[in-house]
């Protein structure tokens, strides 16, 4: 059996899709959707004819008053349209425009018979059915041109304009059916039993490349599809969209048409950095960012829905190397010919807490990156509580850094050995941070909470030493304490370490067991 897969053209022996993954091994993530797509040839539809003319075209739409049944005059037009080809504006008058003469045998019915403006019919002149024209009515009105009531056949819906100007003797170029282009058909589907059938095509993920103009947009999509995937929250017949970064800023760079298949990101508003995917094209907008195209695997976009997730590939690729060690960044800068300088602790198994520059684009433009590294005991892994306090994670996640890279930071702002340690936060930032997740009946050390915006010193973030069954871990009481997170695990050589900070220190965090 052949079919395309992932845009090429590929001999398989299985059905099954999951066989067929395995078979060609293709790029999979089990989760990701898979789009089945399949190509229905052109045709003509015969429901809608083009009127070539001298001044440009006109569009006729067929009415059939009853399915299954054609009237004569409809069935004689369908038949023998080509036959006006050539033809010539015979005449004209304030009420009609017709097009012909054409021989015929319709019957003739010298009845007086009412027409609406932009009818399309068939009449005689003379009463002669040899005489037969092809006509549009200009205004409504009542009139008898030899044919009967069901001699209508359609109604003008482009060129009214082109129609009403044409003079007697303007020559008619053609008149054709309408011929549909190859329709794609398909869906989305996460079932690895989904059979597979001859001439389908198949793609298990997108390639988006990425506009070097739109830098920021570039990193900020980077951290957005952080593990190679994007997942969909909202989508509309124009477009799919993913907010797991809404509410991040961006400044305003390259203002472009958002053309179908190109990606976008919300630079203002309540929807800032919101990121679009588009499945038509649509006008600029200077709220909109335009930094990359999907130049593989668009229908993954066409058909996912609310819920699905896409695997992806970049280009270029993510160029962050914060959470590797310095041995592994040189290996990953050194397979892009990009040159690396060691900074911090530079031994090969230090990690990576910083890289300057930060962006991608940069990074590429300039060819060379500086990695700054620590000792790996340096580096806290940390459990957030998402399910208990998802505003004040997010608040700690963009305070720290964390939101776009694997390693985030935290400064202290005070400390008060053995008993805590606070860090420095943003009170414009938490000015919307409602309690959640405050403390019961005691704290326990090891973790870190936010001051809520119940609190004049909201934003301020600290961690316990000690247990306290009376104050949280900012010194605040328990109504003005967010718990975010907990030092997972708090062994006694990190409780030690903890102890030793002073104000101006920095420490780094990250997630427990995500993948760097």
């Amino acid at each position: 059996m052949r079919i395309k897969f992932n845009g090429e053209e590929q001999d398989i022996e299985s059905k099954r899709l999951g066989d067929i993954i395995e078979e060609l091994q293709g790029p999979y993530r089990q989760g990701c959707v898979v789009a089945v797509v399949s190509e229905k040839e052109e045709r003509e539809l015969k429901n809608e004819f083009d009127v070539k003319t001298e001044r440009g075209y006109a569009r006729i739409k067929i009415i059939r008053e009853g399915e299954g049944t054609d009237s004569p005059a409809l069935s004689l037009f369908l038949s023998e349209y080509k036959k006006f080809n050539g033809g010539v504006i015979a005449w004209k008058t304030d009420n009609v425009t017709a097009i012909g003469p054409i021989q015929t045998d319709l019957s003739v019915d010298r009845n007086e018979h009412t027409y609406k403006r932009w009818d399309v019919f068939l009449g005689f002149g003379g009463f002669d059915p040899r005489m037969c024209y092809l006509m549009i009515s200009k205004r409504d009105h009542t009139a008898a041109y030899g044919t009967a009531e069901d001699a209508v056949i359609g109604r003008l819906t482009r060129g009214r304009t082109i129609i009403t100007r044409l003079s007697e003797g303007d020559r008619i170029g053609e008149i054709h059916p309408i011929v549909t282009k190859a329709e794609r058909v398909g869906f989305v589907t996460t079932d690895m039993n989904t059979e597979i059938e001859e001439g389908q095509e198949v793609f298990t993920f997108a390639k988006i490349r990425l506009f070097k103009e739109a830098a920021m947009s570039s990193e900020h999509f980077f951290s957005l599809t952080y593990g190679g995937a994007i997942h969909i929250d909202d989508f509309t017949n124009t477009y799919v969209a993913s907010e797991s970064l809404k509410g991040l800023s961006l400044p305003q760079e390259n203002l472009a048409y958002r053309s179908k298949y190109h990606l976008t990101a919300r630079n203002s508003g309540t929807e800032r950095g919101k990121v679009y995917i588009y499945k038509d094209s649509r006008l600029p907008n200077p709220a909109h960012n335009v930094f990359g195209v999907v130049v593989q695997g668009g229908d993954l976009f066409e058909y996912a829905q609310q819920g699905d997730t896409i695997l992806i590939e970049t280009e270029p690729k993510w160029m962050m190397v914060v959470g590797k060690t310095q041995k592994e960044a040189e290996a990953f800068f050194a397979a892009e010919n990009i040159e690396q300088v060691r900074e911090g602790n530079c031994d090969d198994d230090a990690i990576v807490v910083d890289q300057k520059p930060e962006l991608t684009m940069e990074i590429i433009d300039r060819g060379t990156v500086r990695t700054v590294g620590v000792e790996a005991k340096d580096v806290y892994e940390v459990k957030l509580f998402y399910d208990k306090a998802p505003r004040t994670v997010w608040y700690f996640k963009k305070l720290t850094g964390l939101i776009n890279r694997p390693i985030g930071h935290l400064r202290v702002h005070f400390a008060i050995p053995g008993m805590m340690v606070l860090f420095e936060g943003n009170a414009d930032e938490a000015g919307t941070l409602v309690p959640e997740n405050l403390p019961k009946d005691r704290v326990e050390k090891g973790v870190l909470g936010v001051t809520n915006m119940s609190r004049s010193n909201k934003g301020l973030m600290g961690i316990r030493l000690e247990d306290s069954d009376k104050y949280g871990p900012t010194g605040e009481s328990f109504d003005g304490a967010n718990l975010v997170l907990a030092f997972s695990p708090l062994t006694p050589s990190t409780l030690e370490r903890l102890n030793r900070l002073k104000e101006g220190d920095v420490i780094y965090v990250k997630e427990r067991g995500k993948l760097q």
